[in-house]
């Protein structure tokens, strides 16, 4: 006979990364209960997974300091763990939004309810937000321009943390790794967790010389259908300088999600661009880059793989406000004044 489910701590739920159902084992076959639990385990992606697990320990550190109940956590607990986030350790409103859903999320999968859609909490984000402004910091895009400066100096030789020069070798070998990544990163518009999951059999070769990329899993695409994406001739011709026999099954890259945004981030520098990039930028690059050229919105979130277009309408207002409805005003009256006059 089965024994009665036991209902998992909330620490223990989010550890597990893989939440049993709500639904009581007496009810199910074990080959039910292994189905239903199987698919569940991919309810929420691995990163969002390892991000609310960060949160919710941080949670409980905080509840087990002033010996308050972490789960079932009351709303006003909740508003007060993010109000001190906020206004003591400086957190940023998207900071506290995650920290929130990872509360909310843990007392979902133990089947209490959710203190976050208490209005004390809901108006603890909203304040924070408006306090913070709702512009958030947007890493700098790398063009096709910024990518020729890159190109210009990725190979030079750099100064590491030891202070010692790297070889000639070794700065070439870097350099062109560092122009593959962002050129590819560009060409795919690609996340940084979906390029460091890249193996070369992803990659695919056409008879002009481009390629298409096999994008297995993003955050936007849960049902796991993926998405094949075009890579210039030039990207591919740069990705075959760093393959050196590599076998289909290996990482092209071989680095942590991490690792690629640092790397960015000191190509930019060495190539004189100044600081605000990140993993990120390659991706608002060619995003700017595709609505300075007249792309569109909806086309432009295809191209993304973005499910919403708040993220590329922001990442893209400077580029479209010449073309917004009193650009176009300006626009036809300086059209009109130039036109001849006809009798």
């Amino acid at each position: 006979m089965t024994k009665p489910r036991q209902r998992a701590s909330g620490s223990e739920v989010v550890a597990a990364g893989a939440p049993e159902s709500s639904v009581e084992a007496v009810l199910l076959t074990e080959p039910d209960a292994q189905n239903l639990n199987g698919l569940q385990r991919h309810e929420v992606t691995h990163n969002t997974i390892r991000s609310y697990r960060s949160q919710w320990r941080s949670f409980v550190a905080w509840a087990d300091e002033r010996r308050i109940p972490a789960l079932p956590a009351t709303p006003e607990h909740v508003a007060a763990y993010l109000a001190e986030r906020f206004e003591q350790h400086g957190h940023k409103p998207a900071t506290l939004r995650v920290a929130a859903a990872a509360i909310a999320y843990v007392h979902s999968r133990c089947d209490l309810p959710s203190p976050c859609s208490h209005r004390d909490v809901k108006r603890t984000l909203r304040g924070a937000t408006r306090v913070a402004g709702k512009a958030q910091k947007q890493a700098n895009g790398l063009t096709a321009e910024r990518l020729d400066a890159i190109a210009a100096t990725a190979r030079q030789r750099r100064v590491g943390k030891s202070g010692r020069q790297e070889s000639a070798r070794t700065a070439a070998r870097r350099g062109s790794v560092d122009i593959a990544l962002v050129s590819l990163m560009r060409d795919a518009m690609l996340r940084v967790s979906e390029c460091a999951a890249l193996v070369w059999s992803d990659i695919e070769t056409v008879p002009d010389g481009s390629g298409r990329l096999l994008i297995r899993r993003s955050k936007t695409d849960l049902d796991g259908e993926g998405s094949v994406q075009f890579v210039s001739p030039q990207t591919m011709a740069a990705l075959a300088s760093i393959r050196n026999g590599a076998p289909a099954e290996l990482r092209v890259f071989e680095l942590s999600p991490n690792q690629i945004s640092l790397r960015i981030k000191q190509a930019a520098l060495a190539a004189g661009l100044g600081d605000g990039f990140s993993g990120h930028s390659p991706r608002v690059g060619m995003a700017q880059d595709l609505a300075r050229v007249g792309v569109e919105l909806p086309s432009l979130m295809t191209a993304g793989r973005w499910r919403s277009p708040m993220m590329p309408a922001r990442y893209t207002r400077n580029e479209t406000a010449d073309r917004g409805a009193v650009a176009q005003f300006y626009n036809h009256l300086r059209n009109s004044r130039e036109s001849p006059q006809t009798a």
